[in-house]
């Protein structure tokens, strides 16, 4: 027994070691997110949710209140716990990002900022949807779609356009982009295009600003125009789609964290070059409305129904 013992035992003992060294090694992952009521504050849990769902562990949480003060304090208990890498969430986040990047690699998320803009050497993901996703299930659910016509304001979205550029590319599609100067420009160019639209081969794609799209004056006119010609109208407003859009995208706040905790992990990976920058979203849900769908003659596989966040209108 004591033989079967001896020779048991180095092995034995490098199996401890090498699950200690493993336990060694798990990074200790610390999120901060800001002191905001609900639905935001679920928004948050949602996402560090997620990131726990994919790490296969815990993450430590941290409040940052709105007093600046406990920003220090903060740090000081991330020392003492002894964190690896920080997840700073929200605008508020952004906002101390950089304070934290002076102690820890630090990642952002969940905060509507231009993607490709290299914010004090850090990396993270935006809310802001990419147009390549967003192509992507234009051409799954509208097959037909052969041409895509943008309004869109340049000194909000012009980096939006060049990625649409590289998506349209890649997905097949013509992209008619056009630049409106101001609210007037855009209201002319918008009623040239209604006019223009005599093909449903040709989708209308709303981009997600304020200057390019009027809600009270543009959008019904729009939408109405869409209707009585059965052409696609596509959005990045989620709002749209509620008043008759065809589709458009919003967060996947599970799929976030998920890759939140990935592109953590990566600036913690030995050798690896910390990559700045932020990416635009690409962990996101579909939202559709069935009725414009059935007037475009659209059908969908139980299935395909399946795979949609959410549905509009809603069902009673």
């Amino acid at each position: 027994m004591h033989r079967y013992l001896f020779l048991l035992l180095p092995m034995l003992c490098g199996s401890f070691f090498t699950l200690a060294a493993a336990w060694a090694e798990t990074p200790s992952i610390a999120v901060l997110y800001p002191e905001v009521r609900d639905p935001y504050r679920a928004v948050f849990l949602e996402i560090i949710r997620g990131m726990e769902k994919g790490l296969g562990q815990s993450v430590t949480p941290y409040v940052l209140e709105n007093e600046p003060s406990r920003l220090t304090s903060i740090i000081e208990k991330m020392k003492e716990d002894n964190i690896d890498v920080v997840v700073s969430l929200g605008r508020a986040g952004l906002e101390v990002a950089k304070k934290l990047g002076e102690t820890f690699p630090v990642v952002i998320g969940a905060v509507m900022i231009a993607p490709g803009q290299d914010i004090q050497g850090l990396t993270g993901i935006s809310l802001v949807p990419d147009p390549d996703v967003l192509f992507e299930q234009l051409q799954r659910i509208v097959p037909i779609i052969k041409e895509i016509t943008v309004v869109f304001d340049p000194k909000q979205t012009a980096w939006e356009i060049e990625y649409a550029k590289k998506a349209a590319k890649a997905h097949g599609f013509s992209l008619n982009a056009l630049s409106a100067q101001d609210i007037q420009h855009s209201s002319t160019l918008y009623r040239q295009v209604l006019v223009e639209i005599k093909d449903n081969s040709i989708a209308l794609w709303l981009p997600h600003d304020g200057i390019a799209m009027t809600e009270q004056a543009l959008l019904p006119v729009v939408l109405k125009e869409a209707w009585e010609k059965n052409f696609v109208v596509f959005s990045s407003n989620l709002d749209h789609v509620r008043k008759g859009a065809l589709f458009s995208l919003y967060p996947d706040n599970i799929g976030m964290g998920h890759s939140l905790a990935a592109l953590a992990l990566q600036q913690l990976s030995a050798g690896a070059t910390k990559t700045a920058g932020i990416k635009p979203l690409r962990d996101l849900l579909l939202a559709v409305n069935l009725r414009t769908a059935e007037h475009l003659g659209l059908q969908f596989s139980s299935r395909a129904r399946q795979e949609f966040g959410l549905v509009f209108p809603n069902s009673q």
